[in-house]
């Protein structure tokens, strides 16, 4: 059984951002938990939880958002990053698998909530801006450390204590890392994107990142990745 546990769950409200290296901004990414036991989950993801851009962030497609601990530790042993907990502005951080070991369309049962993984996470200058710490965003890009959205099927409660177990899997072949690395180097990857295109639980928004970059035969970072922190 492919299965996971939940080392915490957050949420967050809209707060203004000043890193005093360009104009303030309204950002709901610094979460923090919550002291309750229960949380309700819908099709745009934790009622608790708040968006701040609704045009780059939420929607059925990116309800959720879940990062796994392992990252924390490979930041902090390749870049000696110590870094907090919730520091990529998760929704769930997870402890068993990583971006090597989900693939798009994977279902997970967590709780009563049945979630269906969408895409990576496409993460933007923010990350450096909000953490102030120089090249974050594009260590995550680079080295395929995004964590991944999910989309959720069947909404309702969840606690920490509950697992995420996989339910079923019809594309093994599309690893969250996979797809971030065809998508960084989309030069290199023509057929492979091709073939991405035509998978049916590739989120919209995401396959027309790829046709963009695909067309243009693009490597490296996205222009809105790119942290001039």
């Amino acid at each position: 059984m492919i299965a996971t546990r939940v080392k915490s769950i957050y949420c967050g409200e809209s707060q203004r951002i000043d890193d005093g290296k360009r104009a303030p901004y309204n950002s709901s990414y610094k979460k923090s938990t919550l002291k309750k036991n229960e949380f309700y989950i819908n099709e745009l993801g934790f009622v608790d939880d708040k968006q701040s851009d609704n045009e780059n962030h939420g929607g059925v497609d990116k309800a959720v958002c879940i990062y796994t601990q392992k990252y924390y530790e490979y930041f902090k042993k390749h870049y000696n990053i110590d870094l907090p907990e919730c520091a990529f502005g998760e929704n769930i951080t997870i402890l068993d698998l990583d971006d090597t070991q989900v693939c798009i369309g994977d279902k997970f049962r967590f709780g009563k909530v049945l979630l269906e993984v969408s895409q990576p996470r496409q993460p933007c200058w923010k990350i450096s801006s909000i953490m102030q710490i120089k090249n974050l965003t594009s260590l995550l890009v680079k080295d395929s450390k995004t964590g991944f959205y999910v989309r959720v099927l069947e909404e309702g409660s969840v606690t920490k204590a509950d697992t995420l177990e996989l339910i079923s899997r019809e594309y093994p072949q599309y690893t969250i890392e996979f797809v971030n690395k065809c998508s960084f180097d989309a030069k290199n990857n023509q057929e492979n994107i091709i073939a991405l295109l035509e998978c049916p639980k590739l989120s919209d928004a995401f396959k027309e990142s790829l046709q963009k970059r695909l067309r243009n035969k693009e490597q490296g970072l996205q222009e809105w990745q790119k942290d001039n922190y």
